[in-house]
This record gives structure tokens, sequence and C-alpha cells, in this order.
């Protein structure tokens, strides 16, 4: 009797797991198998990551920014320029430093993206004068300063230096100097 017995409870609760297994599919067909596809488990492809827009950082954090700063330089984001300079599609930041005073710019400082983040490009201080201006001209840096001779009052050297800066495909370099 106890084996009659024990065979009735497995058939009923086989009988029980077809009755559930039917009715999670609606009972209207067999379910699909649950055996998994080659498509099915094929990795997502991943998708870029827009780069940082540089507008969106503080860049006075900057260490070789925050040294000039320290000196007594300035910085207005306002006068920042932001162009393609490395030819990437993304914008660069131009940063002029300011004396603070009547003194114009003492430094220009270029920010751009890298494979480590933000990086410093380029970093240019008058050579012979007291203070440089920087424009962005047809994608490139150019730098003007004044060349003072040993007479010129505080007011007007008597030449000018133009430095125009092209991207090489790994840094800003000088391409083209002239002096005026």
């Amino acid at each position: 009797m106890m084996g009659r017995l024990r065979s009735l409870s497995v058939s009923l609760l086989l009988i029980a797991l077809a009755a559930l297994a039917a009715g999670c599919n609606g009972g209207d067909t067999p379910g699909p198998s649950p055996t998994a596809t080659l498509e099915e488990t094929a990795t997502p492809t991943p998708t870029a990551t827009p780069a940082p827009d540089i507008r969106d950082e503080d860049l006075s954090q900057h260490p070789a920014l925050e040294q000039v700063l320290a000196a007594g330089g300035e910085v207005d984001p306002s006068r920042f320029a932001y162009a393609d300079l490395t030819e990437d599609g993304v914008d660069e930041a131009v940063v002029p430093v300011s004396s603070g005073g009547e003194g114009g710019d003492v430094a220009v400082f270029v920010f751009g993206y890298g494979a480590e983040g933000l990086e410093l490009l380029l970093q240019v201080l008058p050579q012979e004068a007291r203070s440089i201006r920087a424009t962005v001209e047809d994608g490139q840096l150019v730098t003007t300063e004044g060349i003072y001779g040993p007479v010129d009052p505080l007011c007007c050297p008597s030449q000018v230096l133009t430095t125009t800066y092209r991207w090489d495909g790994s840094a800003l370099v000088v391409e083209l100097e002239e002096r005026r």
C-alpha cells in the first residue's frame, strides 16, 4: 500500500507541475525551449561617450594657472576664447591672464582634453614685452606682443612680434613669427 501511495503522490505532483507550466504560457502551445541562442547572449555594442565641454571646467584650478594667479594674475572667464585648435572636432580654451591693472595680459594658456583628461596644451609668456594679446584666426592661435627698444615709452613699443601657432598632431608649435 505504501508503494501505491508514493506512486500516486508522484503522479499528482507531475500533473500539478504540468498544469502550472501550461498556465504560465497561456495553455495554448508549449512554451519556447529554455535554451539560449547566440543572439540572446551577444554583448551589446558600447556607445561612445561624448567629450566633456571645456566650458564647464573651472580652469583657474589647474596647477599651472594657479601659479600665475598666485603671483597676482587674474582671469575673467568672459574673455576666454573657444576654438578647435587641435582639429579634433572639440573646442579648446584660450585663457588670457591679466595683470589686474593697466599692464594688460601677462600670459596666455591653452587647455584641451587629452588621453588623461584636461591638459595644459600651451603656456605663452611675453618674450621681451610686458604684455601679450591672443586671438584665434582661421583655427590657429595668434599672439601679439610689443617689443620695446631702449628709449621706447611704456605706451609705444617700436616693434610688434606676432606669433602664429599650429597643431602638429601632438602639440601647438610655432608656425610663423614676424616682427614689424
